[in-house]
């Protein structure tokens, strides 16, 4: 691709979803989620600096969700998340990039891609349409 054609190339932008085994990280003593927490602050600056981050939010704790479902033709409301797996919802952010390489590059500066091995940080990249 040419310099002009990637200078004219429309960016897209991409959901990435940040997990994490919330109840191994709530177990962890005081003195650790507060190093984990404070080592990923100072990773948010150079993950933020790329310019390349449009939103980003932690979401709060699963037990406050709320899940919708159709059922009857009527939405029904129940306590906690979609999913109760051992990974939940932690964070998002949405990148804007070239492309999925770029998003995952700009992705992997993230504190949870970089931090919380042992909690199952992970993070989720999805191409928005």
């Amino acid at each position: 691709m040419s310099a002009f054609a990637a200078m004219m190339q429309v960016p897209m932008k991409f959901l990435c979803l940040g997990y994490l085994d919330t109840d191994s990280f709530d177990a962890a003593p005081d003195v650790v989620r507060e190093d984990i927490l404070t080592r990923c602050m100072a990773q948010c600056v150079p993950f933020r600096a790329t310019g390349k981050v449009v939103a980003e939010e932690g979401v709060q704790h699963y037990r406050t969700a709320k899940t919708i479902r159709p059922q009857n033709g009527r939405p029904t409301v129940s306590d906690g998340p979609l999913f109760h797996k051992k990974e939940q919802l932690g964070s998002f952010f949405v990148i804007e990039a070239a492309d999925i390489e770029e998003a995952v590059s700009v992705a992997s500066l993230h504190p949870a891609a970089m931090f919380g091995e042992y909690y199952g940080f992970v993070i989720e990249v999805r191409p928005l349409q």
